[in-house]
């Protein structure tokens, strides 16, 4: 009796601490050991460290209330409190994704679980730690290692760790996309014995994921059923089991809405919008309420109830505050799809603005990061050959002083001795350098993983609605022939201001490589002029003035044609005729000038942002040559300044 108070006395402090929530997290840590030491050496105050440890994992000294409670608990030789607070530890490390210290948490917790003989802990932490490899794209050693854990399964005989095993295999396959493979695991996992009730939902949940990726959907449908089975007789047998259970139907109501909203099947999408209305409420995961309010915009898009589907995109939107960039990316382009649908052509045009823009953003910051992995790869390799220099210098001084030993033997000795120091401050600096470009190389590769998931499923989305609405039959053909152009357009654009970008992106980063030859530029030039009349659909009146018969220069034809191109040609969606000007001189004994007059790059603001990329990579590229590229006025006509030196021939 005096231990259940004292337990509730502990609940009730650890209550209050949290509800206070101190400024200072210092002092929060102060309060928890000044009531831990007051409390009497039993395993009431470890389970007090333990649960106040789970409550703040986030916060970095919270690793000291594990120390404390695992001296606790081998002090008592409690073992099954050091099994519990050893899996703790892998779970903070894995909080962290620090990779090094998960392993040696994974390995001290293997050695208690074998001590113990109680390998559940194990085999979950193991679970996790070869998911963790394969979402990093190490999907052959995670299928070879959750093989090897199988083994070892079998022979400690742990049922459980044997149904992980499967599951862990199951998962890399799907890392490695091939879904086959990741089935045929899932349902060997679900055809053992004495499974848990969570095991079973956890098999069935995977095998739905799996049927998902592979557009099974009557499969999909049958496991959903599955699920949904297992937990309603939980609550026939038990009706309070119903709240710990709400956010997993409400998981398993928007997985069929995901299969209806794909096949456009209203009636069974309605039956289970309305179904998951029922476990819905606004405090659930930021995911669940995105998935939510775009099933009930699909379902509106379908059936063409305007007024109801773009709140329902809007509330869609609003639900991401700044996550899953690229899956926000692609819900604007759905928005815009229903708008163009809806005939609200100026809506849509803001919407794929806006969706563009964001893209750009995206692609931006990736190819920054991209640039900041290779400056860290270059500085981890400069301070690895420093070191080896370091190291050969070392043994060369020593080797003289070996040779002087006799004579200099004080000065040798006090010499090798504050090099060796040195040696050592400086390898202490690279490592904690390394260590910080080691965790920059972690994020990055977990960064990518996530855009690279968050790309390929909202993409298969948006060209599945793409092929749906130009299939539709209540449409005419020139109807369908109209948004077909629309969304190929638009796709077109997207997809030459990615590669602009990515252009832009190598030239300021010096990464460029160009194929330079020796050509005439007059017939560039010449070249340049028949291209821009060339161009299907639109009248177009091109001057060329020189006096030059012919020059020849060191060039990149393919590039500077590229470059003429984009200052005399009408940017792509624009049929208006017009007019340019451009002249070829010499403005010095070593260099040409190109001026061109009334450039349709100058004249499309409607387009502003795509010109301004333009011009910087034309820019960039002329710098890169020593030549120049500047935008001015003169007389009231806009001019485009080009000028390119002239290299001498041997």
């Amino acid at each position: 009796m005096k231990k259940l108070i004292l337990l509730l006395l502990c609940a009730v402090s650890s209550f209050s601490l949290a509800a206070t929530q101190a400024s200072d997290g210092s002092n929060l840590r102060d309060s928890i050991f000044r009531i831990y030491r007051s409390m009497p050496a039993d395993t009431v105050r470890t389970q007090f460290l333990k649960d106040l440890f789970v409550h703040n994992i986030d916060k970095d000294w919270s690793a000291e209330l594990l120390d404390s409670a695992l001296a606790s608990a081998i002090s008592m030789k409690d073992v099954e409190s050091e099994l519990a607070l050893r899996y703790e530890y892998f779970r903070y490390y894995t909080f962290r994704l620090d990779g090094e210290n998960m392993d040696k948490a994974l390995a001290l917790l293997k050695e208690v679980c074998y001590r113990s003989k109680i390998y559940d802990n194990y085999f979950s932490a193991l679970h996790y730690m070869l998911q963790l490899k394969g979402s990093r794209g190490d999907t052959e050693s995670a299928i070879l290692e959750s093989q090897k854990m199988r083994e070892e399964a079998i022979r400690l005989k742990d049922s459980r760790g044997i149904f992980l095993s499967y599951v862990t295999e199951g998962k890399a396959y799907v890392f490695a996309r091939n879904y086959e493979k990741a089935i045929e695991c899932y349902k060997k996992a679900a055809e053992l014995t004495s499974l848990s009730t969570e095991d079973e939902l956890m098999v069935h949940q995977y095998l739905t994921s799996a049927y998902y990726l592979f557009n099974k959907h009557p499969e999909m449908i049958a496991e959903l059923e599955a699920q949904r089975r297992i937990i309603d007789d939980i609550i026939k047998e038990q009706p309070a089991m119903l709240d710990s259970y709400r956010s997993k139907i409400l998981e398993i109501e928007l997985m069929y809405c995901k299969i209806y909203l794909a096949v456009e099947d209203a009636p069974n999408l309605k039956k289970h919008l309305d179904e998951a209305a029922k476990f819905y409420n606004d405090d659930s995961f930021s995911s669940t309420v995105i998935a939510y309010n775009f099933s009930w915009a699909g379902y509106y898009y379908i059936t063409k109830d305007w007024d109801k589907c773009f709140p329902q995109f809007e509330l869609t939107l609003s639900a991401f505050k700044g996550t899953q960039p690229m899956y926000e990316m692609d819900i604007r382009r759905i928005m815009g799809d229903a708008y163009a649908d809806a005939g609200r052509y100026k809506e849509a045009a803001e919407t794929y603005r806006v969706a563009v823009l964001k893209c750009d953003s995206i692609n931006k910051a990736t190819l920054r990061m991209n640039e900041e992995t290779v400056q860290a790869n270059y500085r981890i390799q400069k301070a690895l050959l420093e070191k080896e220099i370091g190291a050969k210098r070392f043994w060369q001084i020593a080797v003289g002083g070996a040779s002087l030993f006799v004579i200099l033997l004080v000065g040798g000795v006090l010499r090798v001795s504050r090099i060796y120091r040195e040696l050592a401050k400086s390898e202490r600096e690279m490592r904690e350098s390394y260590a910080v470009v080691q965790a920059a190389d972690k994020m990055k590769e977990v960064f990518l993983h996530n855009i690279t998931n968050e790309i390929s499923v909202p993409l298969h989305s948006v060209v599945t609605l793409s092929d749906s609405l130009c299939q539709r039959n209540d449409l005419s053909m020139e109807e369908q022939q109209e948004y077909s152009a629309v969304i190929r357009r638009n796709a077109e654009k997207l997809i030459d201001l990615i590669f602009n970008i990515l252009d832009l992106s190598r030239l300021e980063s010096g990464m460029m490589k160009f194929n330079v030859q020796e050509y005439d530029m007059v017939q560039l030039c010449t070249d340049a002029r028949m291209q821009a009349e060339l161009q299907e659909g639109i009248s177009v009146q091109v001057d060329f003035l020189t006096d030059l018969h012919t020059q020849l220069v060191q060039v990149d034809t393919v590039r500077f044609m590229k470059l003429l191109s984009s200052v005399l040609m009408s940017p792509k969606g624009r049929r208006e005729p017009y007019a340019v000007q451009y002249m070829l001189d010499y403005k010095s004994i070593d260099e040409l000038r190109i001026v061109v007059t009334n450039s349709p790059l100058l004249m499309d603001v409607e387009n502003e942002r795509e010109c301004e990329i333009q011009h910087a990579i034309n820019r960039l590229y002329l710098e890169a040559f020593q030549g120049s590229y500047q935008l001015c006025e003169e007389d009231g006509k806009q001019l485009i300044i080009i000028t390119y030196p002239i290299k001498s021939f041997s």
